[in-house]
């Protein structure tokens, strides 16, 4: 197994920090404070996928609505998207909220 990704986790918590990291991914800020440590009790294969999902080009996101965006960036528009759904009459939002629900990062 490659060590990659946890070097890429391990760069991204030094640099940004666990809670940002950990809400990027979808876990929780002990998860990733674990994984990082190397104390995680159980199979990391999923954590694993979504850091290589995530940060594997350059860092960045390649979202289908918005192009490339940043990590944080994906979050906070899906967050809103989530909140919003279809109750919106922005058609940008719709678009945006339709991509997330089928966004492979997201799932």
């Amino acid at each position: 197994m490659s060590e990659q990704w946890l070097r890429m986790l391990r760069q991204q918590v030094d640099r940004r920090g666990a809670s940002a990291v950990a809400r990027e991914l979808g876990i929780s800020p002990s998860t990733v404070s674990l994984v990082v440590s190397g104390k995680y009790p159980a199979s990391t294969a999923k954590i694993e996928q979504r850091i290589t999902r995530l940060y594997g080009d350059r860092g960045m996101v390649a979202c289908p609505v918005l192009g490339e965006i940043e990590p944080g960036q994906c979050v906070t528009f899906w967050e809103r998207a989530r909140k919003i759904g279809v109750r919106c009459g922005n058609p940008a939002t719709i678009r945006l909220y339709k991509s997330c629900c089928k966004c492979e990062l997201r799932s």
